[in-house]
């Protein structure tokens, strides 16, 4: 299935205490890790693999980032992910992608908790997140809230753990060395 992927990197990474996205990751960083992992081959060997896009609305959160990445693609469809979200498979990516095909989104819910900063998300999603935007209502949740979403539920909560802390990066290279 034919998408954009669009990682989501930034953020103040305040309980981390510096960026995530440039996060030591054996021979590389965070955010190429999570590109590596989710871009299909592909897609990678093309001669600009990928670009930066800009949020619009600065200090908007994933939702801007969400609107840019929407903005910006090549595609219908995004997959979109957070940077600090190393566990998330490609066969979820695609599972994702395909169920947005027949509505604006599909989000993963996680034990009743939508995870709207991992999902895909077609073009038609655009106007009620930039609508969102313009009104001051910069909360993920509540601009999904006006989106047609597939949910996709029965998921391993921990495809969707995050690194949010220095421990939790420690627990990931722990994983992540046992796995060399």
């Amino acid at each position: 299935m034919q998408a954009s992927l669009l990682v989501l990197a930034g953020g103040g990474s305040r309980r981390m205490g510096r960026p995530k996205a440039w996060l030591e990751v054996g021979d590389t960083i965070l955010l190429r890790y999570v590109v590596d992992r989710l871009a299909p081959a592909e897609q990678l060997e093309a001669p600009l693999p990928y670009r930066i896009v800009f949020d619009r609305k600065r200090s908007a959160g994933p939702l801007a980032g969400l609107e840019a990445g929407l903005t910006a693609a090549r595609n219908e469809v995004i997959f979109a992910v957070a940077c600090d979200m190393p566990y998330v498979t490609q066969e979820f990516a695609q599972m994702a992608i395909v169920a947005a095909r027949r509505s604006h989104a599909a989000i993963p819910r996680i034990d009743g908790r939508p995870e709207p900063v991992c999902g895909a998300y077609g073009r038609s999603a655009l106007a009620a997140i930039t609508e969102a935007l313009d009104a001051g209502r910069l909360k993920t949740a509540d601009a999904i809230a006006d989106l047609d979403v597939t949910w996709l539920e029965g998921l391993d909560p921990a495809l969707f753990r995050s690194l949010n802390t220095p421990d939790d990066l420690n627990r990931f290279h722990a994983e992540f060395a046992s796995q060399r």
